[in-house]
């Protein structure tokens, strides 16, 4: 298994920081902004210069203040490369954090701020793509994790790919989910019912839970992560996973308990920087 680090959305591989080297900050001009729950938003950028991006990368984001101080958080990215010169991150908010706050509830249209990147190549799917082997495709999110799971699930969705694919997305409630209208729209595909080519989606709430919803209220159980029986069964499904770095263990314990080889799950980790904790 693979390991990357990702600090509030920054992300280290398992030798340190994950190289910026020749990366240049682009400057970056507010143009979209949309809200995803009730703690968290997606904000588009124009950036000129910006060269394109694989779906499961991140971007750095530098905020200078007026008197020169500067504070600087990686989040990943939050739609596939289909547009020139844009960039989109999706923002959780951490109440006492020092960038957050900023870009879910300050930031305006016509705002700048600084970006670098791409940054990343392993934690990434692009459909199509034979560098990591045939098979389905399982995506396993904690939280504010499904926001790189997500871009790789809209790129599929826009390539027309038909991999078998699952995401299996944990969250605490209702408030919490982001991209709700997406997620329900790509499940069940133009037909308004689900085909065996729409990617399959099981929520899973660890405390509150709709009325409707069939599972109760827990932690992600084995069972959860369990592949539909429809999918090929010899070949191995290629497994990321995404969310805090207690999620990401009690996910890769159950995959292994589920017989999935290390060399077939791919993870990145949520933990604290600087004050964003």
């Amino acid at each position: 298994m693979t390991d990357m680090r990702l600090s509030g959305a920054a992300v280290e591989d398992s030798h340190g920081t994950a190289p910026t080297s020749g990366k240049r900050w682009l400057k970056a001009t507010l143009i979209g902004l949309h809200s995803q729950s009730r703690h968290s938003r997606t904000l588009a950028f124009r950036v000129p210069g910006w060269t394109g991006h694989a779906p499961g990368q991140h971007v750095d984001v530098r905020l200078t203040a007026a008197d020169g101080y500067s504070a600087q958080r990686s989040y990943s990215l939050a739609e596939p490369s289909t547009t020139p010169d844009r960039v989109a991150i999706t923002v959780d908010l951490l109440p006492h954090g020092e960038v957050s706050p900023y870009l879910v509830e300050t930031m305006e249209i016509g705002d700048e701020l600084d970006v670098r990147g791409p940054i990343g190549g392993w934690f990434t799917w692009t459909p199509g793509d034979p560098g990591i082997g045939p098979g389905p495709v399982l995506l396993v999110a904690g939280g504010s994790g499904v926001v790189p799971l997500m871009t790789m699930l809209l790129a599929r969705k826009r390539a027309e790919d038909r991999t078998p694919t699952m995401l299996v997305y944990s969250l605490r409630g209702p408030r919490d989910l982001m991209y709700g209208r997406e997620l329900s729209e790509m499940s069940v595909g133009r037909s308004g019912s689900r085909t065996e080519s729409d990617p399959e989606v099981r929520l899973v709430y660890t405390r509150v839970v709709p009325e409707t919803h069939p599972r109760p209220a827990s932690h992600l159980r084995r069972e959860d992560i369990a592949l539909p029986s429809a999918w090929p069964a010899h070949l191995a499904a290629r497994v990321f996973v995404c969310g805090s770095s207690s999620f990401v263990e009690h996910a890769t314990g159950l995959l292994r308990a589920e017989g999935y080889p290390d060399d077939r799950i791919r993870t990145e980790r949520f933990g604290p920087t600087g004050a964003d904790r």
